[in-house]
């Protein structure tokens, strides 16, 4: 096991909770790509994520309605549930899509109590020009480096672009719609 991935269990241990399981609704495949609204009371969430590379690892692109800007993460299951939930900075990260210029990323090792997932989140300030890649590109490459040795992961993006454009267009159309008609308020009334 690559030593991030050690890095990411020792995020969290064992416990007796048992893991959140989001409701999976109006799941739909494309290629090696799924798109899917995920349900958990009140939480709401659309994702488009390739789950089909990896038996116990997968890359998502997450809307949340509130903004339904678009998060960046990857899953990789433990197989035990976290006691307590912690996150930690890790060493920046890339992504690359075919031979296009490599995206530097923040990478934020995350795990939440009641999971079995350890979860790397990236930012990067070229969020939407990656998305774009991704959708036009063969294959996504992750590179995370934990300063001792690099590792290395690669999804197929074979119906990525439609996954990506129902889970977005999904979650715009669950976005809470305005009381008012903003064009009828005052500029003082945005702050």
């Amino acid at each position: 096991m690559p030593i991030v991935l050690a890095g990411l269990l020792a995020l969290g241990s064992a416990g007796q909770a048992s893991a959140l399981m989001f409701n999976q609704n109006h799941v739909q495949n494309t290629g090696y790509w799924t798109s899917m609204e995920l349900t958990l009371g009140e939480d709401r969430y659309f994702r488009a994520s390739n789950l089909s590379d990896y038996p116990d690892t997968g890359f998502s692109v997450f809307f949340v309605p509130d903004d339904c800007r678009p998060q960046l993460e990857l899953r990789v299951d433990m197989g035990r549930i976290a006691a307590r939930s912690e996150s930690v900075e890790a060493e920046p990260g890339a992504m690359r899509v075919d031979r296009l210029p490599p995206h530097t990323s923040d990478v934020t090792l995350a795990q939440e109590r009641g999971d079995s997932g350890a979860y790397a989140r990236f930012q990067t300030p070229e969020l939407y020009r990656l998305l774009h890649e991704i959708r036009v590109g063969d294959v996504l490459r992750l590179k995370m480096d934990d300063g001792e040795e690099p590792w290395y992961l690669g999804f197929h993006l074979a119906g990525a672009s439609a996954a990506l454009d129902r889970a977005a267009a999904m979650c715009h159309e669950a976005k809470p719609q305005a009381v008012e008609d903003d064009r009828d308020r005052e500029p003082e009334d945005f702050f």
